[in-house]
């Protein structure tokens, strides 16, 4: 079914904006082409109101496809030319003018003047009335295919809504655990095969059917981790690279491992030898490939494994299962129509529960039934439904014609369809444009968010910003369950992915071998090109899609790739998105300065050494990203001329070492700022980047020469920061006048008081400003290394502040009630002068889990009373002689305490008190004075790890043993515990034989034990 134009709507409503925008926008144009953009915005206006009609038509009728597959040829016409005209005029008014008189005029696209296009008025008038023919006609002809229909759908808007996740786990699984408990039957069963160590299981299933889903609860059952050594999960999808699996098998096995080798005997011979003996389960999922060549090349490493060693396929192809053989494959059917009415209601009603919505109820169960069992298209339903409460929407749902397509061959698109209708306009044109990426691709919300912006599908923000609106986009597309989390990312499920390829149609392009010139359509305005790493890329190959908007080098970062040649950015003149993903690229042309319209770069990975000065001709820029550009030298002056860039990605040296970066007003952050007293490195350049978040750490501040400059930055107006670093120099002697000119400057470098967590380190003056303890929505102050400072500032006054760390303040004698009560952890460190705390303690401190004193030789409790709030969690001590004993004796008192770690303390000889039965983890470092461990420390029944280091007085372990809780012991160089520890003949042995994990002395005396029994 072709519905390619589906997102056509949404782009005639930006194209229309534009237009507005260039003919009645702040800046006057030339009359007579501000009449011609008036007439052409009348146009426009005629022609939108049939287009969603026309696309709802589509779906049956061939005639309104065409019509609609003519004026998006239109459409783009005009986009193209308003964006090439706009960049034209924004180059000649920048190169042409004085940068101080024009540089906070020139903004994005139409906020520029037009007096001085290189391009003579009369030819635009010209363009712009042969455009306007073209709607005329096109007008007309939608007039011969019939009269609009009314819609059954109403146009949605985006509405905010909490972020949610579509995570699924074993509580959101509905009618799946007959098959769960079949296949770790099968897993588990003994192997009566004499020829095969190693055997396959295919689960079979078309997709969206949860084959994935069902797998995944399996690979976490209890029985299956305890049955196998080892467990390797890899996603190969429809790219059956035996050697990419090779080596992701060994990476999964062993732990670390890096090879840049291409010998494929070498990759298997070492995987061979890490399987060989042990019972492993390997999980390949989404299998593809029906070459029975490649799949015994793979396997040849795999039958080394011990018997009973098993690999799980998941696949929608039978034909895939019954090629790697094995055990009968198991075939997914679809879920009970309880079982998917149960998931669809998880969905669609807030806490699964339909009882206080009867009359939906009913309509749901008959909406269920046209889903035909299938998991993934109940969970896209379910969420487009939750946000409609009416009979009336569920009706038009339920009624939709879309049922009465014909399915694709999994009978899963009619549903995702109708999920897709129901989107505003704007977000279909997001999601369609994703299938030009490859299935299983990682998105990274963030990129996605800067290439849609840079494709224009971003609508105008208001008050937020373009990258929230953005981001907004993303959540939606996410919450109806279009894209689903990942490893720390997105995917699309491949049946999501199909729908977004049918949509798309032909304005996507995705290139998995080099284009044949004679099949491949050379219309298409998103590209992207994946191959093998042995293959090869040739950019020759891109230089016939003239119209391309994106270019995107996806897969095969290592294959061979060729220089880039010079014309190739001249004839690809309207690329907005540029991605190459390539470590053979060294160079880039001069000619790169002539895409004028490009606004996202991408050169990460690649070995390029020098980028060429034209780089700052690309006015139109947001993002530009170098990451991992390992051996790029700087980045050119140039880059200052981008005043539309908001997004610089590169290694701190490189972007530190930008001159005046100030220009650079759009900037959104700004990692580092190094200031030193050369033009062009002042802090006053902070002045005009008034946009940067996030985080920044200003560094060099011993570099200011003044309050008045300090004040330059404008720190207190950055309202969009929200982690603010401010770094001096170590310095160990000032005058005092220079000290209190220090505080003066710390006084201006006040941040607005939005900001979430504050840094402060080497500062010298005297006394903190008052600023700092009127910072109402801080939540986390790091003060280190302030050597002159002795009094603290009144941080208690902070309402939210749950993390403080204090450390180097040698001048601090005594802590009186700088805390705050709502301190959830509190870091003392190298106060070495310090000798008092509050007169009661810490137990003030009723939310604090979590207390480190670290260096702190002097400090003693003034009187012997509870300093500890009985809520503590988490308590360290290193190197605290005077306060170590005192603290111990409130072990008992501690019934919440989980982690306790005590370091390089004397008179430490043992604990005074029973340790609280909470204590999950025990650390003794370097302790020399002590001598024995409870006796009764086989009563604390919730410790899983304990480490003793460095303590050669400790004879032996605790009287009664160590507790059955116990996972991982540690011991180093504690001579006469390691004497009785011994396997073999050593007293303690028995104590220590039901832990899974023992380290001691790095396994001398138990050779290979911690190892073979972590991998159980």
């Amino acid at each position: 079914m072709v519905i390619g134009e589906a997102v056509l709507s949404a782009f005639m409503q930006a194209l229309f904006d534009k237009v507005i925008a260039a003919a009645i926008g702040e800046l006057k144009f030339p009359q007579d082409i501000a009449e011609e953009l008036q007439k052409l915005s009348s146009s426009l206006s005629t022609i939108q109101a049939h287009v969603e009609d026309a696309e709802a038509r589509q779906l049956k009728d061939r005639a309104a496809r065409s019509w609609l597959a003519k004026l998006k040829d239109v459409a783009y016409e005009m986009d193209d030319l308003l964006d090439e005209y706009a960049a034209e005029t924004l180059q000649s008014e920048l190169e042409g003018s004085s940068r101080s008189r024009h540089l906070s005029k020139v903004r994005s696209s139409f906020c520029c003047l037009w007096l001085n296009n290189c391009f003579s008025n009369h030819k635009i008038v010209q363009q712009i009335r042969k455009i306007e023919e073209k709607i005329d006609r096109l007008v007309k002809e939608r007039q011969l295919i019939g009269p609009d229909m009314s819609s059954t759908m109403d146009r949605e808007e985006i509405k905010e809504r909490p972020k949610t996740s579509s995570l699924i786990d074993g509580s959101s699984v509905f009618g799946r655990e007959e098959d769960k408990e079949n296949i770790v039957k099968m897993l588990l069963t003994p192997n009566n095969s004499n020829h095969a160590n190693v055997s396959v299981l295919p689960i079979v299933g078309m997709g969206g059917l949860g084959k994935t889903t069902l797998t995944q609860l399996v690979y976490n059952d209890p029985r299956v981790k305890e049955y196998f050594q080892l467990r390797v999960w890899l996603c190969v999808s429809e790219n059956f690279d035996e050697m990419k699996l090779t080596k992701e098998t060994i990476e999964s096995v062993a732990s670390g491992f890096s090879s840049v080798t291409t010998n494929m005997n070498l990759l298997q011979e070492d995987l061979s030898k890490k399987l060989e003996g042990k019972r492993f389960l390997l999980v390949l999922d989404d299998v593809w490939n029906e070459d029975p060549e490649k799949w015994d090349r793979y396997r040849c490493a795999l039958v080394s494994g011990s018997n009973g060693s098993r690999i799980v396929v998941t696949t929608r192809n039978k034909n895939v299962g019954k090629l790697m053989g094995g055990m009968t494959p198991y075939f997914l059917k679809q879920l009970s129509e309880n079982d998917c009415w149960n998931l669809f209601r998880s969905y669609a009603f807030a806490d699964g529960d339909s009882s206080l919505h009867p009359h939906l109820e009913i309509i749901g169960k008959e909406i269920v039934k046209k889903l035909k069992g299938l998991p993934l298209a109940a969970k896209a339903i379910g969420s487009l439904l939750c946000t409609k409460d009416t009979e009336d929407d569920w009706k038009n749902v339920l009624r939709s014609e879309i049922w009465e397509l014909p399915s694709d061959k999994n009978n899963i698109l009619p549903a995702l369809r109708l999920s897709y209708n129901h989107l505003p306009a704007i977000l279909k044109r997001c999601f369609a444009f994703c299938s030009v990426f490859h299935k299983d691709y990682v998105f990274e919300k963030e990129t996605l968010v800067q290439i849609w912006m840079a494709l224009g599908f971003i609508q105008s923000p208001g008050r937020r910003t373009i990258e929230e609106l953005g981001s907004s986009y993303f959540d939606e597309l996410l919450s109806r369950s279009f894209f689903q989390h990942h490893k720390g990312g997105y995917v699309m499920h491949d049946a999501m992915h199909d729908l977004a390829q049918s949509v798309s149609m032909d304005e996507c392009l995705r290139l998995d071998d080099p284009p044949n010139s004679s099949s491949t359509s050379r219309s298409s305005r998103y590209l992207s090109f994946s191959c093998h790493n042995r293959s090869r890329t040739s950019f020759e190959d891109f230089l016939g899609f003239k119209r391309a908007r994106t270019l995107l080098l996806l897969n095969g970062y290592k294959s061979r790739t060729s220089p880039i040649p010079s014309d190739l950015f001249l004839m690809l003149r309207y690329l907005h998105v540029l991605e190459l993903n390539r470590r053979d690229i060294t160079e880039l042309p001069d000619s790169i300065g002539n895409l004028k319209m490009l606004r996202y770069l991408n050169l990460s990975g690649t070995g390029i050494t020098v980028l060429p000065s034209s780089i700052g001709r690309l006015f139109n820029l947001q993002t530009l990203k170098l990451k991992n550009c390992h051996v790029l030298e700087c980045i050119p002056e140039s880059i200052t001329n981008l005043v539309n860039l908001r997004w610089l990605e590169a290694r701190i040296d490189l972007i530190t070492g930008i001159a005046r970066i100030g220009n650079l007003t759009c900037l959104q952050q700004l990692e580092e700022f190094v200031v030193h007293n050369d033009k062009g490195y002042k802090i006053s350049e902070l002045k005009t980047m008034m946009s940067i978040g996030g985080r920044i750490c200003i560094k060099n501040l011993e570099a200011v020469d003044s309050a008045e400059e300090a004040g330059e930055a404008l720190l207190s107006k950055k309202t969009r920061i929200r982690i603010l670093d401010l770094v001096w120099s170590d310095r160990r002697h000032l005058t005092s006048e220079e000290a209190n000119q220090e505080k003066e400057i710390l006084e201006q470098l006040q941040p607005h008081c939005e900001l979430r967590e504050l840094t402060v380190k080497g500062f010298v003056g005297f006394y903190f400003p008052k600023w700092l303890s009127r910072l109402c929505h801080l939540q986390t102050i790091h003060l280190s290394d302030c050597t002159n400072c002795s009094i603290l500032p009144a941080l208690g006054e902070l309402p939210l502040l749950k993390f403080l760390d204090i450390g180097g303040f040698p001048a601090i004698i005594q802590i009186n009630q700088e805390f705050s009560g709502s301190d959830e952890q509190l870091t003392i460190t190298k106060c070495t002068e310090l000798t008092h705390l509050p007169a009661e303690g810490f137990r003030s401190l009723t939310a604090l889990k979590s207390l480190h004193i670290y260096d702190c030789e002097m400090l003693a409790p003034s009187e012997q009373h509870s300093l500890l709030p009985p809520m503590l969690e988490d308590l360290r001590i290193t190197s605290c002689s005077n306060l170590i004993n005192p603290l111990l004796q409130e072990l008992n008192e501690l019934s919440s305490l989980i982690h306790l770690t005590i370091t390089n303390c004397a008179n430490f000889y043992s604990f005074p008190v029973k340790l609280p039965v909470t204590l999950q983890t025990l650390e003794i470092f370097q302790c020399s004075d002590m001598s024995y461990l409870p006796a009764d420390l086989n009563e604390v029944s919730c410790l899983t790890v304990m480490t003793i280091l460095k303590c050669p007085l400790i004879t032996c372990l605790s009287e009664h043993g160590l507790p059955e809780s116990l996972k991982e012991l540690y011991i180093k160089e504690c001579p006469l515990i390691t004497e009785r520890c011994q396997e073999i003949g050593g007293e303690d042995w028995p104590k220590i034989a039901h832990v899974p994990v023992i380290e001691i002395d790095d396994d001398y005396f138990i050779p290979n034990r911690s190892i073979r029994r972590r991998l159980s």
